[in-house]
């Protein structure tokens, strides 16, 4: 019967996953085909800009070829001028290398008078002049055509201005948007760090709470063997006063015996003789009880001081364990420093992503995997944590004590502090675990009415971009859950799985990878509800890009 059960249980589950293979196929089509259509748009885009391309080109080419025409032209310019310079200097008689704008200004400035030639040449001179001033109009009309092309340079550099100033307003407001997002994420900071350092003061309390009442209770234990030693010390001397009295008193009797009945001296000799032996027993008996009971005190004086050395010892291991604790809530607000960061960088990639026109489905998320170093895996040792609960096996000198100290002072032993120590963490760990469960609690009824709102409202025409954007907010809130469920550090982190009241060993998937460790129930019952809503959300995602 139960092989049948299982059978029709593997039956099912063979079902539900033919199930999902199929829509994840359907899914991954559907992702194709768009993936195919941007491919081929932006292959349009490639060749309509290959077009423009050419065009410049080729106008970049007419352009060169007039550059090179309008500078051999000014090279003839530059000779003409030059020769007519070196005509000027010979009829003056005066030569000098000047540059060729001095040449030009000279030119320019000359007198009509000094240009009139009358001479059988003067015809010849005329037609070169006339020459020159055609050549004159055709470099004018260069000119316009070079300033009409320098005028639609002009227009074509203030369009790309304005695109320009249109990108820099864009940055401005996307880094206001980070400086927003910055103040957020320094503000839930300060927030987390001044709840732990609450935390280390209450921690901190309860351990100095705790040695006082170590301490005042060694006093006591001190105080109570002053008292017993003192009381002890009287007893031996009130038994030898009265063992000096016996002992006068036995003389005494014993002379007057003798005295009053000389014939009969030798019985009472041996009545005397035989009370002095016993008084004298019986003090030798109590010598050797207060020798026995000053054994004993002594006994108990030296345990006494090795449980308080021992419990020194446990108050510099909770102080030692206090500052790990410290350090590594450090650690842990300094991995979650840096997965914010990550965060903030991967919201770039896709804001960009998205300005670049690509879709969802071809962004590859990946999210950066914790380090399970920073853990506290070594928070508090299990065999510290039993020491402290009185579990622990202990063997050796330290277990031969102990059996001495419950043989000799069963009456005696320190049991209720133990009790009250265990009943304490256990206190502790219970509250811890029932307030990061309420609060677990509320933070998914939150997130889950979010979705449900988001699912109400896609109904409507015309909120497309703002469920798409509720939707990122959902998604980054539950990311940040997670990470604070990462982050926590509960008191029974480190404790064993077979203890039962404190941690179990679970193994949990994240990104497709198993990891199996000791957590904290409620980190691992939220982190499994925090997935399952981060996953319905990029379902919802999904379907409005399709």
């Amino acid at each position: 019967m139960q092989l049948m059960q299982r059978v029709a249980f593997a039956h099912k589950l063979f079902k539900i996953n033919l199930f999902t293979t199929k829509e994840l196929a359907e899914k991954a089509k559907e992702k194709e085909e768009l993936v195919s259509r941007g491919f081929h748009e932006l292959q349009q885009r490639i060749e309509e800009l290959n077009c423009e391309l050419l065009e410049e080109k080729i106008l970049t080419a007419t352009l060169q070829s007039d550059l090179d025409r309008e500078e051999r032209l000014d090279e003839t310019f530059k000779e003409v001028v030059h020769k007519f310079y070196e005509i000027r200097q010979q009829s003056l008689g005066d030569i000098e290398d000047v540059s060729w704008e001095d040449k030009c200004g000279c030119l320019l400035h000359d007198s009509s008078e000094m240009w009139t030639f009358r001479n059988p040449g003067e015809t010849s001179t005329s037609k070169y002049i006339s020459a020159l001033e055609e050549q004159v109009e055709t470099l004018r009309k260069s000119l316009d055509n070079f300033q009409n092309k320098l005028q639609m340079g002009l227009e074509i550099e203030n369009h790309l201005k304005k695109k320009v100033r249109a990108l820099e307003k864009q940055k401005i407001r996307s880094e206001e948007k980070l400086r927003a997002q910055i103040s957020t994420f320094h503000h839930c900071h300060s927030q987390h760090r001044l709840d732990i350092t609450s935390l280390l003061d209450e921690g901190f309390s309860h351990i100095k709470s705790a040695r006082n009442m170590v301490e005042e209770k060694l006093k006591g234990c001190s105080m109570s063997e002053r008292d017993l030693n003192s009381s002890q010390v009287d007893d031996l001397k009130f038994n030898e006063l009265e063992f000096q009295d016996v002992r006068i008193n036995n003389d005494d009797g014993s002379d007057l015996i003798f005295k009053r009945n000389e014939p009969c001296s030798t019985t009472t000799t041996t009545v005397g003789n035989s009370d002095a032996s016993k008084a004298l027993a019986l003090a030798l008996n109590e010598k050797v009880e207060t020798l026995l009971l000053l054994s004993q005190q002594e006994e108990r004086h030296l345990l006494e001081r090795n449980v308080n050395a021992a419990m020194q010892k446990k108050i510099e291991e909770l102080q030692r364990n206090l500052l790990q604790v410290t350090n590594e809530k450090v650690k842990a607000l300094m991995e979650l420093a840096q997965l914010k960061r990550d965060h903030q960088l991967l919201q770039e990639k896709v804001n960009q992503a998205s300005r670049q026109g690509k879709s969802v489905g071809e962004i590859a998320v990946k999210r950066p995997v914790q380090e399970k170093d920073g853990r506290l895996k070594n928070l508090l040792k299990t065999s510290y944590l039993r020491r402290w609960t009185g579990i622990q096996d202990s063997d050796g000198n330290d277990a031969d004590t102990h059996r001495d100290s419950e043989v000799i002072y069963a009456d005696r032993r320190p049991t209720n502090s133990m009790d009250y120590a265990r009943m304490k963490i256990e206190n502790a760990t219970l509250k811890e675990s029932l307030e990061s469960m309420d609060h677990l609690i509320r933070a998914v009824r939150r997130l889950r009415l979010s979705l449900l709102k988001v699912k109400e409202s896609a109904a409507s025409e015309g909120t497309e971009y703002c469920s798409s954007e509720s939707l990122d907010t959902i998604i980054n809130e539950a990311n940040q859950l997670k990470t604070a469920l990462g982050s926590s550090l509960p008191l029974s982190w480190s404790a064993e799985a077979d203890s039962g009241s404190f941690s179990e060993r679970i193994e949990i998937d994240v990104n497709g990878h198993s990891t199996g460790e000791n957590m904290d129930f409620v980190s691992a019952a939220g982190f499994e509800m925090v997935e399952l809503l981060v996953f319905i959300a990029q379902l919802l995602k999904e379907d409005k890009c399709s």
